[in-house]
């Protein structure tokens, strides 16, 4: 489904990622791990469209390197980004509508909704008065709104209690099977990581230093790469 391939990446005249390649099946979720400062984060804006690339990113057999970014949502790519990025003071809800495509509304949204049931029982309160646990999940929903093809996931288990990363985690394990949506998974925490991904990419200084599946991973990963 996404295929990333000598991509290198750019702020200003910085470069962030180097000759970077990663594959995204369809259905598959595949996580990318590092520490801060890896270029992870990049990597998705890089997919997205919104930082300076060489190299090309294909999606669905397309090459949409130089696609806007808005042009890439409508082929189906979404991102769920690092920090939430809400809007506080609009309520659940309408933060979900942001998110949406007049297509299938109301059917994406019950299925938000039956993902997240609290968010239901919450959808007209205001964002800014919720738990960093069910704020996340509001954004996980909004984008799940558009219909995605394939969901971007930046850090979503930071700053959470390991009960609500466990709820993190099976979300995904069910968006995963219930929707076919392939999901590309940044993350520092490895347990959540390895419980929900297929395969594994190692990110350390903008360079990708391993890849394998999560088995392979676990049994021979240096553990100097990240912190935990």
């Amino acid at each position: 489904m996404l295929r990333v391939e000598e991509l290198s990446a750019f702020y200003d005249k910085s470069q962030i990622l180097r000759g970077v390649n990663v594959r995204v099946g369809r259905g598959e979720v595949v996580a990318v791990l590092g520490p801060n400062g890896a270029g992870k984060t990049t990597l998705l804006k890089a997919i997205c469209g919104l930082v300076r690339t060489e190299g090309s990113v294909i999606f669905l057999g397309k090459d949409i390197s130089n696609l806007k970014p808005h042009e890439r949502v409508k082929m189906g790519i979404s991102i769920c980004p690092e920090g939430r990025r809400l809007f506080p003071n609009m309520t659940v809800e309408d933060n979900l509508k942001l998110g949406a495509l007049l297509e299938d509304y109301e059917k994406r949204l019950n299925y938000v909704y039956n993902l997240f049931p609290k968010l239901k029982e919450r959808r007209n309160q205001l964002v800014k008065t919720m738990s960093g646990g069910e704020q996340q999940m509001v954004a996980i929903g909004r984008a799940l709104m558009s219909k995605p093809k394939l969901v971007l996931l930046d850090e979503p288990s930071i700053g959470l209690a390991p009960i609500v990363v466990k709820k993190i985690a099976d979300a995904l394990k069910r968006i995963k099977e219930e929707l076919s949506v392939s999901i590309l998974l940044v993350e520092q925490n490895i347990n959540l990581a390895f419980e929900v991904a297929d395969r594994v990419y190692v990110l350390s200084k903008g360079e990708i230093v391993r890849e394998g599946t999560v088995e392979e991973i676990k049994e021979d990963i240096e553990r100097d790469y990240f912190e935990i």
